[in-house]
């Protein structure tokens, strides 16, 4: 059962290191000298390892084929799924590059059949905590200047009408990071309000992601202040047969892309979420 709660983490967890806000899916990992960033790299958009995120979970199913997602009249139908998490209040949990992850809630083991698909229903809001070094000074959104850069403790809102833009801060000298708490109401950045996303072949693979926001019925939102949760329907590159032998679902972290560094004007930085690495194994 342990195994299964970290194979449980990685469909929500995938879903918000791909789609969220980083301003290039397919930007480079950046490359770290001796701990250090390169200052030239981040202009040009590069992703590295975040300190930690935090994510609140709801539920989550496991799938034999693709369930119709919510429309702005009707929930997601779930028919074909087995739900496999549940926590009505949400269960909170960090993710921190090497280092497991507990969910707290009712597991069920799923039927023994072939799964092709996966569905989660979690928060729209979620942490982020990060620090880092550079071979050259930066400015911070929030305020500040120098090689050591972070998030600050805060909160704000990722939307159509424009990103955060207050949470990063940079110093001369290395400071402890605070979480910054953001709430995303919107998929990509400014422009046009958009309540649905997909990125497909993720990390190189033929797996896929729709993001959905809904309102507080579980139906596709309709309008941006109606967006209250997030839900996402993950296709998996190679379907997942549980079986009678079947004794777990082991999962392997790599968060090591989970930070997204672009550069805001001429010389701001911007800390988005990038992607996360994931391999899972029925055993």
């Amino acid at each position: 059962m342990k195994n299964l709660k970290y194979f449980l983490f990685f469909l929500s967890l995938i879903l918000v290191f791909e789609i969220t806000n980083s301003k290039d899916a397919n930007a480079e990992a950046c490359t770290v000298t001796s701990g250090v960033l390169s200052e030239t790299q981040i202009k040009g958009g590069c992703e590295t390892t975040s300190d930690s995120y935090e994510i609140v979970i709801f539920e989550m199913h496991l799938c034999t084929s693709a369930p119709d997602t919510p429309t702005t009249s009707a929930t997601a139908d779930l028919t074909n799924c087995s739900q496999v998490f549940n926590s009505a209040s949400g269960a909170t949990a960090n993710v921190s590059q090497g280092e497991s992850v507990e969910l707290t809630g009712t597991f069920t083991r799923p039927p023994d059949e072939t799964y092709t698909h996966g569905y989660v229903r979690m928060d729209n809001t979620f942490g982020n905590t990060a620090s880092f070094q550079i071979d050259g000074s930066m400015e911070g959104q929030a305020s500040g200047s120098g090689v050591f850069c972070r998030t600050v403790s805060g909160s704000g809102t990722h939307s159509s009408t424009g990103t955060h833009d207050d949470e990063s801060v940079c110093s001369s000298s290395e400071v402890a990071p605070g979480k910054y708490t953001q709430t995303m109401t919107h998929f990509g950045f400014s422009g046009t309000w958009k309540a649905q996303a997909t990125a497909s072949n993720l990390n190189g693979t033929t797996a896929s992601i729709t993001g959905l926001l809904v309102d507080s019925n579980a139906f596709l939102a309709a309008t941006e202040g109606e967006v209250v949760k997030l839900e996402a329907l993950v296709s998996f590159a190679s379907a997942i047969t549980v079986s009678p032998d079947t004794t777990s679902l082991t999962i392997s972290f790599n968060v090591g892309e989970g930070l997204s560094l672009n550069p805001v004007g001429d010389d701001k930085i911007h800390i988005g979420t990038g992607p996360f690495q994931a391999i899972m194994t029925a055993n």
